[in-house]
């Protein structure tokens, strides 16, 4: 009777330490499903083989989600192509029973999330796997990179640009604005109105009209340290305040005198191009045919200007003196329009070629020119004239006793 007595009270204090170890474990458990309610992160244990053994409801795993998880494979929600990785991140961490982890894309109500996740071996066959949201983060980091890469795109340019606040003092400026201001660092802190050469009230209304119709662009002088002005093109953009952040104002300022010296000095190319064909033209149109020895024509086509009327001469004489020509034809049919100007260019060239000792046989004369010079009472006493090129190269080519008798027989008719 004793034993079972002592038996029964054994046993009796077996259930309780049963008891109060369920009572632990059930704490524990409560404890466990308390903490994972209020934590951000994917929490479940996985076979070896990838299947859900169990997920806790955690804010943002619901209980129904993590209830029919159980028994499901990572196929489920991990992309396609980073399912081989995940299961062997499972299968090297049961091998080497150490910790691993791993970055993969999931879809989850239609978004696909980034998640980092920490594997830990649980069992022999299980793992505890612990994941957390870090697609904001890779947002950033991508984020921060671009714009890493958009500063070094800046700071590289070869235009200037900086910005302001809206009050115009400049809190950022590249290398090229630096340097074209010759200031360098002391750019910094500087105002719009300190550099850009405009009154104080024109570039207060280009600033206002920017910040109104979100961007200008125009030409302004920059004032450099030096005491020089760079004209430069300038774009300005208004960058609306975000986050916080107030309104701001970005320039763009290129150096223009790279593109006027090259305007220039195309200028200058034209000109002397248009200079080489005008004396070229000249040349063309005044030239000297030699008919026989001693004897020269110059046909004359187009305006007879004061000009032309003196290249004409200097070429003559410059052929009478380095020829020897003793008779000039100077032909005129082609001469449009013979004013007062035109006969006066006439007389004085023959004037200059009697005084190098050549005579001037003057061709071409037509109606109308012979009318204007009879009207202007022009002297031609001393020119010899023909109506046609023609006569006039068989005067100037016939034998002297043959012109002197041509002479006496036109004065005879006079």
């Amino acid at each position: 009777m004793i034993d079972n007595n002592q038996n029964l009270t054994e046993i009796e204090r077996e259930n309780a330490a049963l008891r109060r170890r369920v009572a632990e474990l059930e704490g524990a458990q409560a404890k466990l499903e308390a903490l994972c309610s209020v934590s951000t992160a994917f929490i479940a244990f996985f076979d070896r083989n990838g299947v859900v053994l169990e997920m806790f409801p955690t804010l943002v795993i619901p209980a129904e989600m993590a209830r029919h998880a159980r028994g499901r494979h990572l196929t489920s929600v991990v992309r396609d192509d980073y399912i081989e990785r995940c299961a062997e991140v499972i299968r090297e961490s049961l091998a080497k029973q150490t910790v691993l982890s791993i970055e993969y894309p999931i879809t989850l109500r239609d978004r696909q999330l980034w998640i980092q996740a920490a594997c830990k071996p649980f069992t022999e066959d299980s793992v505890l796997w612990v994941g957390r949201d870090v697609t904001a983060q890779r947002h950033l980091a991508s984020a921060q990179a671009e714009l890493r890469d958009f500063q070094a795109l800046v700071d590289s340019a070869p235009d200037g640009v900086c910005m302001a606040s809206e009050e115009g003092a400049i809190f950022y400026a590249n290398q090229a604005f630096r340097a074209m201001t010759g200031h360098g660092d002391g750019t910094l802190g500087m105002r719009l109105s300190d550099l850009y050469v405009e009154e104080q009230d024109a570039l207060s209304g280009i600033v206002q009209r920017c910040f109104e119709r979100g961007s200008w662009q125009g030409t302004l002088g920059l004032d450099q340290r030096d005491g020089g002005t760079l004209p430069c093109q300038v774009s300005m953009v208004a960058l609306a305040g975000e986050a916080g952040r107030p309104p701001a104002l970005a320039t763009i300022a290129r150096d223009l005198t790279p593109l006027r010296e090259a305007e220039l000095e195309r200028l200058a190319l034209q000109e002397q191009v248009i200079q080489a064909q005008q004396a070229t033209l000249r040349e063309l149109s005044t030239p000297l045919v030699p008919l026989a020895e001693g004897v020269v024509a110059m046909p004359l086509i187009g305006a007879l200007d004061s000009a032309r009327a003196q290249q004409a001469m200097e070429k003559l004489l410059d052929g009478i003196v380095q020829h020897q020509f003793h008779t000039a034809i100077l032909d005129v049919t082609g001469v449009k329009d013979v004013d007062a100007e035109s006969a006066d260019a006439l007389l004085r060239i023959a004037r200059a070629a009697r005084l190098l000792g050549a005579k001037l046989v003057l061709t071409g004369i037509g109606p109308d020119t012979a009318q204007t010079l009879v009207d202007l009472d022009v002297d031609l006493e001393s020119i010899t004239t023909h109506s046609t090129l023609q006569s006039g190269i068989a005067h100037a080519l016939a034998p002297r006793p043959a012109r002197r008798a041509a002479r006496a027989q036109r004065r005879a008719s006079s």
